[in-house]
């Protein structure tokens, strides 16, 4: 049986299309819902609500709590509904756009994602992480949008560590996929195409992935920052869609998650403890081969490569342990690897990657 939740419906990636949005949100309504962040709000707010009221269109904008939590999506579903809201606008980054598509997903209306980087594939994508405290909670599937619009230049100003993010998150769909996929007994069509898709976005971000850093620490588009933004949004989001439930996170995203308890980490991007996740993963997994070529490349990115770069220097932090421990516990995404791992097999294998990354430097 194959049962996918597919999305976006409709993807544009065009430099200016931001300030298009207007002509494309009126297909969907009236009165839209804009959430987003205090800075997005500041840079794109006035020019927006100008663009969307001279396509004779209503919006009203609500300030995003900084956090995708399961109140802060009844918050704005509330709201919403006393705004007689006709369709939800997700503006910014990956939590605004989630907790953006649980709000659509309750109201049964449009979604329209206009994400301002490219750190995340939430943009693309049909699934919503809730966090409370800061700490992960779960992983809920939503509603897919019905037009993504990627304004390639604004991404293109915005900070370099964004998309350099967003490359550690895209590249872990290949390592983290892989292990599931070999451990299938049948790969039927949209599995082995998660699994193509997963190798282009690879093959992608190390083509240009060092090339489009460049270009944005200069504020500049070019051919390879719009190959990147593709494959860290749409390309990404359609593996996790055509992959489903089989094609699946394992230790990079599961050490995410596990760590969130520790108040440090909020100091990384996700996509950044996902890189060094990944690391991690290789070193569970004895992939010496892979790590020769990843722990370079990263370097070269200024992805973090160590538990101190992601915010973690003590290593005998109870907190710490507990993140392990959370990291480990039953459900969680680690146990998609073929063997089993306990906390002190993981803390061994954190050892061995930052042995790495000690060999890198010398």
């Amino acid at each position: 049986m194959i049962d996918l939740y597919l999305a976006p419906r409709r993807y544009v990636q065009k430099e200016g299309i931001l300030f298009e949005s207007g002509s494309h949100v009126k297909a969907f309504g009236q009165r839209p819902l804009v959430v987003g962040d205090a800075l997005v709000f500041s840079l794109f707010q006035d020019s927006l609500r100008e663009r969307f009221r001279k396509e004779g269109l209503s919006p009203v904008f609500v300030l995003f709590g900084e956090e995708c939590s399961q109140t802060e999506v009844e918050r704005i579903t509330e709201i919403a509904r006393e705004e007689k809201a006709d369709c939800i606008v997700g503006l910014g980054g990956g939590k605004s756009i989630d907790t953006s598509r649980l709000v659509s997903d309750r109201l049964n209306c449009p979604l329209i994602t206009l994400p301002t980087s490219a750190s995340t594939c939430s943009a693309a994508s049909s699934m919503a992480v809730i966090y409370e405290g800061g700490v992960r909670r779960a992983n809920l599937t939503g509603k897919g949008a019905d037009s993504a619009l990627v304004d390639s230049l604004i991404i293109s100003q915005a900070p370099v560590r964004l998309l350099v993010a967003g490359m550690g998150d895209a590249l872990a769909k290949w390592y983290e996929g892989k292990p599931s996929y070999d451990q299938l007994n049948e790969h039927d069509s949209a599995i082995r195409s998660a699994m193509i898709l997963s190798t282009q976005i690879k093959e992608t971000i190390f083509t240009y992935g060092v090339e489009a850093k460049q270009d944005v620490e200069k504020g500049r588009n070019s051919r390879a920052v719009e190959a990147i933004i593709e494959a860290n949004i749409l390309l990404t989001g359609v593996v996790s869609g055509l992959g489903g439930t089989r094609f699946r996170a394992a230790a990079a995203h599961a050490l995410l998650y596990g760590l969130t308890i520790h108040p440090e980490i909020h100091n990384a991007l996700h996509g950044e403890v996902v890189a060094f996740g990944t690391l991690v993963q290789l070193c569970l997994e004895k992939k010496e081969s892979e790590l020769e070529i990843l722990l370079p490349f990263f370097s070269r990115l200024g992805l973090p490569l160590t538990l101190n770069e992601i915010g973690i220097s003590n290593h005998e932090d109870p907190l710490f342990w507990k993140g392990l421990e959370r990291t480990c516990a039953k459900g969680s995404t680690l146990h998609n690897l073929p063997f089993p791992v306990d906390p002190p097999k993981l803390y061994q294998a954190i050892r061995e990657s930052e042995e790495w990354v000690g060999t890198l430097k010398r």
